[in-house]
């Protein structure tokens, strides 16, 4: 009797640790093994959009002024809105920048603002600036401002006149710039200022 008892918990035993060792080896469910794999992100539609309009800044506007080693634009949205499944108007602070890079040091060459409304055109997952509607210089600033941006003129006045929002978002985007193109720079500077660190 005692024997066949020995023998029942052996064969319990060996099943048991068969039955480990075959949970060990088999292969985890599809659900955990995404859940263990590196998540790959997506580019959002809000910066594909944004990579459009820098794109038309640097080819349209950046060329006209002097050249330096890159042109990096920086953006700031005021509104946007679907006009309809295809087309999107685009209302924002838009600023141009053409940097010389001395060292580790983006030196700004020359740049401006272009401030407006751009209309844009989307089609298969790509955006595409179709127009571009700019606030003039001078005396005729305030009023193309106002008939350019409409109901949006108070939050553009406000990102307009918010020069450390402004400078915030610059470096922003400039560290975005240089970390994804691998350029050896660690600050920018503006002529006659204090070079800022990224």
């Amino acid at each position: 009797m005692t024997r066949i008892i020995t023998f029942i918990f052996t064969a319990l035993l060996f099943a048991a640790c068969n039955n480990a060792q075959d949970q060990q080896n088999t292969p985890a469910a599809p659900e955990q093994q995404a859940t263990e794999q590196p998540q790959v992100t997506e580019k959002s539609q809000e910066q594909i959009l944004r990579d459009a309009i820098s794109d038309y800044l640097v080819k349209e506007i950046g060329s006209q002024y002097a050249q330096g080693d890159v042109c990096i634009p920086a953006l700031t949205l005021v509104a946007t809105e679907d006009q309809d499944a295809e087309q999107i108007r685009v209302w924002g602070d838009f600023w141009i920048f053409n940097y010389k890079l001395a060292g580790d040091t983006l030196k700004t060459v020359s740049g401006g603002n272009h401030s407006g409304c751009m209309t844009v055109q989307k089609q298969d997952g790509t955006f595409t600036i179709t127009s571009f509607e700019q606030t003039v210089d001078g005396a005729g600033y305030e009023a193309s401002a106002k008939r350019i941006f409409g109901q949006y003129y108070d939050k553009f006045q406000k990102v307009q006149s918010d020069q450390a929002a402004r400078e915030a978002a610059r470096k922003e985007q400039l560290k975005e710039y240089v970390s994804q193109h691998g350029l050896n720079a660690r600050c920018y500077q503006d002529y006659g200022r204090e070079a800022v660190e990224l």
